[in-house]
Order: structure tokens, then sequence, then C-alpha cells
């Protein structure tokens, strides 16, 4: 649905289901720290797998280079690199992918294309998340033995203009992940304060300016812990 400039649409029904945008790498994260077994595998990255959008391998790849999986992952997290994500769901399978979502009660997330593919979202095919399935995923990653080291790679994440923007108390520390293509504004992950650790959940559609002021007003709500 088309939603004219000038008109956000947000909800608190975790149920509603959006557009995923970026958010949907935090998953395939997951998958690969906590469930892979090849995270210090090395992946050979050729010229012809670079695409567009975010990231830096596509400056970097000018001809065949080796990363490691892990190098990847956190390509895919800290500059939400679309190809070291494209290689990783080539890596892990889409099929594989998505019973992995349902599998930690991602029951409405979708995997249905990698990233930048437009013959796949010209059939139809789209990637979809819920605010329940993040708070989900989210949780799976607080739980699992591979929690630190995830950890420390989000709170390198380079998108912090969302919630982290309107949180001005110095004290909070964000790990997050953020999200967005037209019309479509998302940031999830965990804050912590005073030795406590919290997660959020914050999806938008709608305009993009209005999306990501919104987020910075929920961001002003962290100044009040």
């Amino acid at each position: 649905m088309e939603y004219p400039i000038g008109v956000v649409r947000y909800s608190k029904d975790i149920d509603e289901v959006f557009k995923s945008a970026s958010v949907i790498k935090l998953p395939i994260f997951l998958y690969g720290f906590h469930h892979a077994k090849d995270i210090d595998e090395l992946v050979e990255v050729l010229p012809e797998d670079i695409v567009d959008g975010s990231g830096v391998l596509q400056t970097l790849v000018t001809q065949s280079r080796w990363f490691s999986v892990r190098d990847l992952q956190a390509l895919m997290v800290v500059v939400s690199d679309n190809t070291a994500t494209n290689l990783l769901i080539e890596r892990y399978g889409i099929k594989r992918l998505n019973r992995y979502f349902q599998h930690i009660g991602m029951t409405k997330s979708v995997l249905g294309r990698g990233m930048r593919d437009q013959l796949a979202i010209s059939e139809g095919r789209d990637n979809f998340v819920c605010g329940r399935d993040m708070v989900a995923c989210l949780r799976k990653i607080a739980s699992s033995y591979a929690f630190h080291d995830m950890l420390n790679i989000l709170e390198k994440q380079q998108f912090k203009d969302k919630v982290p923007a309107g949180a001005k108390n110095e004290q909070i520390v964000f790990f997050n992940k953020s999200g967005e293509l037209k019309g479509i504004e998302h940031d999830v992950g965990f804050f912590v304060y005073k030795g406590q650790i919290g997660l959020y959940c914050g999806l938008t559609e709608g305009s993009n300016h209005l999306g990501k002021a919104l987020l910075q007003e929920f961001g002003h709500k962290f100044n009040e812990l």
C-alpha cells in the first residue's frame, strides 16, 4: 500500500507485519554465530558478487579477495553490507534460514530474497518482520553462548541516527541494527544502563522523514530511565 508523504504508520501491535529492510540481517547474524559452525572459514569474494547499496565490499573488492565468515558477519551488521549479506544468505540457504526463523519463534518473518534483488521484488518476493518476531530474535541473541561476541560487533554499529540519536543520557550504551528503504524506517537492538540490559524494537512505515523523527522521539523515552 502506498502512503502519501507526510503520513507515517506505526504500531503498538507487535504482530503487525512490515517490510523488513536491513533488520532482517539480525536473525541471519544470529544464525551464523549461534547455529552455524563455519564462523572462521574463509570465503572467496569476487567482483561479480558485488551488489550496490550500503556496504564497503563494493569498494574493497576489485579482484578476488578472501574474507572469513566472521568478517562477513561483522560487515553485514556494522556497515549493513549488502554483498556480505548475500554471500551469507547463499552460504546458509534461504530455506534453511526461514526454518531457523520459525524455530526461534519468528513465526511471521520471511526471508524472500537477497539484498537488492530487483527480479525477486518484481515477482512479489520480499522480506518481512514484525515486532514480536524481532523481540524473539533479540531474546535468542541474549540467551546465546555467543552473546558477547555478537554484542561486541553490534556496539560498533555505524548507523545510530534513530533511537540512539534521541537518547541524550550518555550513561546508556546502544547495540542496534537499523534499516531503511523508501517508506521504511526501523531500529531494533539492545541498550545497557547501570549494568542492566534491555531491548527495544521500533518499526515504522510511511514518510521516511517522519518515521526517523518518530524513532528519535522513541529514543527520548530512554532519557526518563
